[in-house]
């Protein structure tokens, strides 16, 4: 009877004291119904029923609810239990447990962090009385992470890392940006490198280099590996160093760019040079190597060629496929890659343009102007010059330099048999006849 009195008298307190649960839950926010009043009145009547052996009679939900009006967030009982109000919380409501209820109405995040971190930091288990702010991947699995002393690197939810960096903005980006405080995958960047280009925009430019390299890289070969290869020089186009970027890029290109012209490369290829603004002359020396890889030597030149490669574009031509044009006859076809290059801006940066390129379309526009002068009647002073022009070229074309077989044939065929049978209906030379028999 006398437990049963004195409890029933303690409820009744408790209940009349808070106005019942409505009461209770207005009273415990900050600047409440009661204030601080409340919870210095509650912890006296809570410690009173708890001498009296009362609580025994009381629910344990209501049991938390008076801990936490009395800013308790654990109370022992008198039947050697403990009443911890943390303890079916995850971590999100255990901070806000905290910062609400355990904490004056001006107290701030960072003081609401270091209490709540001393709660599950501390090293003796009876001590520690709220979850560890594990990733939301591993709440209510039942995992525990062992909590290694001095440890820089322990598994924490990325929310709880941006509380921190809020309250200290030199905290440690690398610990924030990690995969696993986001997901289950370790190789999972997309979050990250995401979150990391917003807190870049915000300023937060602390994290190492060697870490932001793994990121870009590691995002942009994720990307690559799902077939979204122009999504990755998205990715790569934000590296800070320009060469480094570049590099990346170039070699992304190398590996993906196809010959093959479809609807589909169509836009890839506008979407990477007007949309990301990548240079038009990366993608067409992408082509080239690729069509280097593959051994088509027109594909090559025309590559290098709008890629800007002047000089290697004409050491191409000049062993690869000038000879063929010349055996073949095939000049308008030499005649358009050279002509490109003919221009001083371009033939100025060319090694031995004078010594090979131009003599190669010397020797093709001099045939065109033979075919013109046996079509049409000309003066004698214009066959005076085509004379000349043959003479000159004739000497020219013995210093052209021979890699094969098939080179020194082409010269032979320039040198003597073609301009002979072109120039036969014209007045004879004895000078330019002898020349060009040598």
């Amino acid at each position: 009877m006398y437990l049963h009195y004195h409890g029933f008298s303690y409820i009744h307190y408790c209940a009349t004291n808070t106005m019942g649960l409505f009461g209770v839950t207005q009273a415990s926010q900050p600047g409440g119904l009661f204030g601080t009043a409340t919870n210095t009145s509650t912890g006296t009547a809570f410690g009173t029923g708890t001498g009296l052996q009362a609580d025994c009679f009381i629910q344990d939900e209501r049991l938390r609810i008076f801990a936490l009006l009395a800013g308790k967030p654990v109370w022992q009982l008198s039947e050697k239990k403990q009443i911890n109000v943390c303890s079916q919380l995850d971590w999100k409501r255990s901070l806000a447990i905290h910062l609400w209820y355990l904490l004056p109405p001006t107290a701030s995040i960072s003081r609401a962090l270091s209490m709540y971190e001393e709660a599950f930091q501390n090293t003796s288990d009876s001590d520690r009385y709220a979850c560890s702010p594990l990733p939301s991947y591993l709440e209510g699995s039942g995992c525990v992470i062992a909590e290694e002393q001095n440890s820089q690197a322990q598994l924490r939810d990325v929310c709880f890392h941006l509380l921190k960096l809020y309250s200290d903005r030199h905290y440690d980006l690398n610990q924030l940006l990690e995969p696993r405080s986001i997901t289950a995958d370790p190789l999972d960047y997309r979050l990250s490198w995401h979150l990391w280009e917003v807190l870049r925009a915000l300023n937060y430019t602390h994290l190492s280099a060697q870490c932001e390299g793994v990121l870009q890289a590691s995002y942009a070969g994720q990307l690559e590996s799902e077939g979204l290869w122009e999504w990755a020089i998205f990715v790569l186009l934000h590296i800070d160093n320009s060469c480094v970027r570049e590099k990346a890029v170039r070699e992304l290109l190398t590996r993906h760019r196809q010959l093959l012209e479809t609807p589909e490369s169509w836009a890839k290829e506008t979407f990477l040079t007007q949309k990301l603004c990548v240079p038009a002359e990366w993608i067409h020396e992408a082509k080239a190597v690729r069509a280097h890889m593959e051994s088509d030597k027109h594909l090559e030149a025309l590559c290098l060629f709008k890629a800007g490669h002047w000089n290697r574009c004409h050491k191409l031509i000049i062993r690869h496929l000038a000879s063929d044009a010349i055996i073949n006859e095939n000049y308008d076809y030499l005649k358009g890659f050279l002509e490109d290059l003919a221009p001083p801006e371009r033939s100025s940066l060319i090694q031995d343009w004078e010594t090979s390129g131009l003599v190669y379309l010397d020797y093709i526009r001099v045939i065109e102007m033979l075919h013109h002068i046996q079509q049409v009647d000309c003066s004698g002073y214009d066959l005076e010059q085509l004379h000349i022009k043959v003479t000159s070229l004739c000497s020219r074309i013995e210093q052209i330099q021979c890699y094969n077989a098939k080179d020194r044939l082409a010269q032979s065929e320039m040198g003597l048999q073609r301009l002979q049978r072109a120039a036969l209906p014209l007045p004879p030379r004895e000078d330019t006849a002898r020349r060009c028999h040598l």
